[in-house]
């Protein structure tokens, strides 16, 4: 008996057509190895200017020659976060008793992001309640060339914070000060001179 071959290899044609076509078809995930869902990165977002000045009330007391501060970070709150301004290098000093009577000195031209802010903070080089530091970074100066250290509740860890809304505008520019306020923001304490944990952030028209 003859077999035709010619039905025969067709049909062997089909056959690993259709092997070769399973094993092409990528496997499926089963639900439990299913890869979690990407989160889509939200837009970026457009970026602006923020032009901080640092200015203080004249203060009272004739003793006091000088009332110093030493910022170490600027940080902005922005979706629950605080975020570090990269721009601004620190630690900076600054005698607060120099930026009254209309002076003022820029803290830095930060980018931040567009949009509301209601606070900022800065990090300063201080001490919570405690023995006086040897180096203190905040202090106050009297007319006898004496000091005394600045301190400051939880602001080593919290930082100063400065509140008042203002808006960073896309590709622009918002003049803001910082406006510390000595005779508000010092307060005798016993012994100890303390820097109350907030100043008011006014914007510059």
């Amino acid at each position: 008996m003859k077999i035709k071959l010619f039905p025969l290899v067709g049909i062997i044609l089909v056959v690993l057509g259709v092997i070769g076509l399973v094993y092409s078809i990528p496997e499926q995930a089963t639900p439990e190895q299913a890869i979690p869902e990407q989160a889509i990165p939200e837009q970026a977002l457009g970026t602006g200017t923020l032009k901080l000045y640092l200015c203080d009330a004249p203060l009272d007391a004739e003793n006091v020659t000088g009332v110093y501060i030493t910022i170490n970070e600027i940080q902005y709150h922005l979706v629950g976060q605080w975020i570090t301004c990269e721009e601004f290098e620190g630690p900076q000093k600054y005698d607060l008793l120099e930026l009254t009577g209309g002076n003022s000195t820029l803290l830095g031209e930060l980018t931040l992001p567009s949009g509301n802010y209601t606070q900022i903070r800065f990090m300063l080089d201080i001490q919570e309640i405690g023995p006086p530091p040897t180096s203190p970074g905040c202090y106050i100066e009297f007319a006898d060339n004496s000091t005394e250290p600045l301190f400051v509740p939880s602001g080593g860890q919290t930082g100063y914070k400065g509140i008042g809304r203002f808006e960073v505008p896309v590709n622009g520019t918002v003049v803001v000060t910082a406006d510390f306020d000595v005779r508000k923001a010092v307060v005798v304490a016993g012994s100890s001179y303390i820097l109350k944990p907030t100043i008011k952030l006014i914007v510059n028209d």
